[in-house]
């Protein structure tokens, strides 16, 4: 059986039956610390307790410091409730942010390898 129960003060509705995961369970401590709530369910939405972009950056410097995957700031946005953003963060794999510094990382190399073969052929034009 599912107990929840209604939590008029914040604004989401009821707060669901507690986290399962410690990924949820962490997040649900974050999200009631930095909105002053007792509680949040893994269900409500962060912006319907009173959530806003301000305080989404102090959840997303809370989240750096206590997970191995920091997720872009965007993804919390995406991820509105803490169910959907534990998913997220304990889907394998690199997170956008890190595919694209992956790439862009990967582009400057292969950038600076011709720029250093033009180089080299430059200079030994310049020898002949």
């Amino acid at each position: 059986m599912v107990h929840s129960e209604q939590s008029p003060d914040s604004g989401g509705g009821e707060v669901s039956a507690g986290p399962k995961t410690r990924t949820e369970r962490v997040l649900a401590e974050i999200w009631a610390e930095v909105l002053q709530l007792p509680r949040v369910g893994v269900e409500q939405n962060f912006f319907d307790l009173g959530g806003h972009s301000l305080l989404v950056h102090v959840v997303h410097e809370r989240i750096t410091g206590e997970f191995p995957k920091t997720p872009p700031l965007v993804e919390l946005f995406r991820h509105p409730t803490v169910r959907s953003l534990a998913r997220y963060l304990d889907e394998p794999g690199e997170t956008a942010a890190e595919e694209r510094t992956g790439r862009r990382t990967g582009r400057l190399a292969r950038r600076r390898a011709q720029i250093g073969s033009r180089d080299e052929q430059i200079r030994g034009d310049e020898h002949e």
